[in-house]
């Protein structure tokens, strides 16, 4: 048996509410799931200097881990977009 957080009455193990209060039970493993999808900065970077990573990073982890692979891919992607357009730039001034 389990206890309500709100309210300290005994519920069910199975309880998704609590019968007394109302309140909702929180379920452990829920928050350590939440903890680990946080955007990790150290991928962004590295999405960032090597482009093709975060591309391929992005679909391999994207269920998994939803916000940190949306965040690499789409750094990667912007990484990619600026300097491909640094690259024309400097191409187009260094032919002038």
């Amino acid at each position: 048996m389990k206890f309500c957080a709100k309210c300290g009455k005994e519920i069910l193990e199975e309880a998704v509410v609590c019968p007394n209060c109302g309140c909702a039970v929180t379920n452990p493993s829920v928050p350590q799931q939440i903890a680990e999808d946080q955007v990790s900065v150290g991928l962004c970077v590295l999405a960032a200097l090597i482009p093709l990573f975060g591309i391929i990073y992005w679909p391999l982890k994207y269920k998994e881990t939803p916000k940190k692979a949306q965040a690499c891919g789409i750094t990667a992607i912007i990484s990619w977009a600026v300097s491909f357009c640094f690259g024309f730039v400097i191409g187009f001034l260094g032919a002038l």
